[in-house]
């Protein structure tokens, strides 16, 4: 399994609380969040992970390095903000399968993720979106599936929703999911509005839903809860 993990943004909600390293960088109990979930990751058979990193990217690079648990690390620099999808273009480069996992740095959740890649290999899909069912949010993207609860027929982005499946910022995508589009993207664009939102219907989008732990600590009040939810498993 190889893993992208999306660790380059600004953090700017979260910087009242932590402001000197890069978010996914946060400490939580004394460990740096990313740590717990390059942990997981491990321990979920990844077998090389690539840092898509930009904000302060040399605090990551100087902690992890080359090589982790006997992983293989390596590091896509962005020099100018990318967003989340000209992130995602530049990291698939150093991709050698033909399925990639993409993470957030900045969420943490206990997925299968061979559930996830089994379900992009059996469905030829071009990217599998996880999703999490919740009632009445506005701080994510809803996956919308159709009849058959596969395949996702519409993405709305962040706005006041009742009941959905929030996007989870967890996909598995083909090594070579952007190239077809490479003039029509550029390097720089957003995954969700630039390519999901007007490609769901000449691609094919699936769902993995999702219905266990999952946080994104890009809040203050999210961050504190996740300190406190590792002080309770230790």
């Amino acid at each position: 399994m190889q893993v992208i993990i999306l660790c380059g943004g600004l953090g700017t909600r979260l910087r009242t609380v932590v402001s000197d390293v890069p978010k996914p960088m946060a400490p939580i109990n004394g460990k740096p969040f990313m740590q717990i979930q390059v942990d997981e990751l491990i321990n979920s058979g990844a077998t090389k992970i690539i840092f898509a990193v930009g904000y302060k990217k040399e605090i990551i690079e100087d902690f992890f390095g080359d090589n982790y648990r006997g992983v293989e690390l390596v590091y896509s620099e962005e020099d100018y903000p990318l967003k989340t999808g000209g992130a995602i273009k530049k990291a698939l480069r150093y991709i050698d399968d033909d399925c990639a996992i993409v993470v957030n740095g900045d969420c943490y959740t206990k997925v299968n993720y061979d559930e996830i890649q089994k379900l992009f290999r059996d469905t030829n899909a071009t990217e599998v979106m996880t999703g999490k069912p919740m009632h009445n949010f506005d701080r994510f993207g809803n996956i919308v599936p159709g009849e058959d609860n596969v395949t996702v027929v519409d993405f709305i982005e962040k706005q006041p929703t009742e009941f959905g499946y929030i996007n989870l910022g967890i996909y598995a995508v083909k090594k070579n999911l952007f190239d077809e589009y490479e003039s029509e993207l550029g390097d720089s664009f957003s995954h969700e509005v630039d390519f999901i939102s007007k490609h769901l219907h000449d691609c094919k989008f699936c769902l993995y839903p999702y219905d266990g732990y999952f946080i994104d600590i890009g809040i203050p009040e999210d961050y504190f809860a996740f300190c406190d939810y590792m002080k309770r498993l230790n």
